[in-house]
């Protein structure tokens, strides 16, 4: 659980998780200053250099206002495996424990502050050793210009307006929040919806302006570390995704797949599954039926029958990134030849839009690529399964073909167009009478083309029964 903390004498400040690999990563820990320990554990993936790095580019892109990104503001739910930190505090901080804390980025004057809370409490109990000390020594050790204690907040931004400052820059989801309350009403829900209303309310004057296009650009290329974070991760969900294809048979529920899944994850060495993995069968595999599984208590479990086709998505969370990757597999262990038509149609288009995968092509080409390779296939095939499903996928357009990207999140935006440096994941699906049909690899783009992260799952239907033993 990324929560791990070790504890000294009563009162003294521990520096836990991705804190204590920044320190480890510009001091060796009997050379920590007097504020600040260390716990064993390994080297950091994200050095301390890259996260200043990260903090200058997007200096340089906001210089007429303060960007003010909210940690996490409470704890991890009793159901959730580990605490998870806000996505874009955590990729400018570097800070992976720290909840409630507030990261200005100050594009007038250059400068980083971090507001730092008291301990939080659980249980009725104060949770020592969390929340670093605001004091010189915890800026100089994380990069910052200054580390202050939260209750500074409201009286460093007035007198940053006093001064001239009128923009106060936020991110905001990717998609809208569910507010919770009626027209009228103020939200009771959504962390950044609240946390842009929690601005407005105090500082009136001020401009609230989104930085979510600049940040949604900055994030999608990613550093080499990054990138060799999100492939130990790729390759942890590929053996999950493998140890669930091994595994499925006639009669298996639902949960007991998923449980397959995430066992394999930390088997792997995971710290647990980026979201919550699906193994949907027959109708529930049909992306209608999707969304409503965010909102029911069973979640569609269900009984595979015979038959069936499931719908496989998972992802392996380690070194605080995320995957996605998915396949269809055949409940019984080998497609129907009608089933086995129209997959292996579907990864002929995918491999089409894979090979036009590169630095500087539109996301637009890439699915045309998949679409006129699928639309090739409609004039030439022989049998009525082929068309049919040749039919269903360019039915669906550019919509069956998506793409997104990975990285802190499992699911991130992208830009238009491609560069070197992102790491997408590429998932059409559709679906045609009682099955449901999806595929999804991560794909790093670099110079030259791409490389598929996720190496070593099955495509074709035949290689897919290979792997389920049939």
């Amino acid at each position: 659980m990324w929560m791990a903390q070790r504890t000294g004498a009563p009162g003294a400040p521990v520096v836990v998780g991705l804190v204590a690999t920044c320190l480890a990563a510009c001091a060796s820990r009997d050379e920590l200053p007097s504020g600040l320990r260390s716990i064993d554990g390994p080297a950091p993936a994200i050095e301390t250099a890259e996260y200043a790095d990260r903090r200058s580019a997007i200096l340089g892109k906001l210089d007429d206002g303060i960007l003010l990104v909210h940690a996490r503001p409470a704890e991890k739910g009793m159901e959730q495996w580990g605490f998870v930190q806000d996505p874009t505090f955590l990729y400018y901080s570097g800070l992976s424990e720290v909840p409630g804390a507030i990261l200005a980025l100050d594009g007038v004057t250059g400068r980083v502050t971090l507001f730092l809370p008291p301990a939080p409490e659980s249980f009725g109990m104060r949770v020592e050793g969390l929340i670093p000390l605001p004091e010189p020594e915890t800026a100089a050790v994380l990069g910052l210009d200054s580390a202050e204690p939260w209750s500074e907040f409201v009286p460093w931004v007035e007198g940053r307006l006093g001064e001239g400052v009128s923009a106060l820059y936020v991110d905001e989801p990717r998609r809208p929040e569910a507010t919770g309350v009626p027209p009228g009403m103020e939200p009771v829900a959504g962390d950044r919806t609240l946390w842009r209303t929690a601005l407005h309310e105090a500082f009136p004057r001020a401009r609230i302006m989104s930085a979510k296009e600049e940040i949604m650009v900055q994030r999608a290329r990613k550093s080499a570390a990054e990138v060799r974070v999100l492939e130990r991760n790729a390759h942890m969900t590929v053996a999950s995704l493998l140890a669930v294809a091994r595994s499925l048979e006639p009669g298996a529920r639902q949960r007991q797949t998923e449980g397959v899944m995430v066992a394999a994850c930390l088997e792997e060495g995971g710290q647990g599954p980026s979201f919550w993995p699906w193994t949907m069968s027959g109708p529930n595999a049909h992306v209608g039926q999707l969304p409503g599984a965010f909102y029911r208590y069973d979640q569609g479990d269900r009984v595979a029958e015979p038959g069936e086709l499931v719908r496989v998505d998972v992802g392996c969370a380690g070194g605080l990134y995320g995957a996605d990757v998915g396949r269809t597999l055949p409940v019984s262990g080998r497609f129907a030849p009608g089933q086995a038509e129209a997959w292996n149609l579907l990864v002929e288009g995918y491999r089409a839009g894979l090979s036009a995968i590169a630095d500087g092509v539109p996301i637009s080409e890439v699915r045309s690529a998949s679409i006129e390779a699928v639309r090739a296939r409609l004039v030439t095939t022989a049998t009525e399964n082929s068309r049919a499903a040749a039919e269903a996928i360019l039915a669906g357009g550019e919509a069956t073909w998506h793409i997104h990207g990975v990285g802190i999140d499992s699911g991130e935006d992208l830009p238009d167009v491609l560069r070197a440096g992102m790491v997408l994941a590429y998932e059409p699906g559709f679906s045609l009478g009682p099955d449901a049909y999806y595929l999804e690899d991560m794909i790093l783009v670099t110079d030259g083309g791409h490389r598929v992260l996720s190496e070593g799952l099955p495509y074709t239907a035949d290689e897919i029964a290979a792997v389920m033993g049939h």
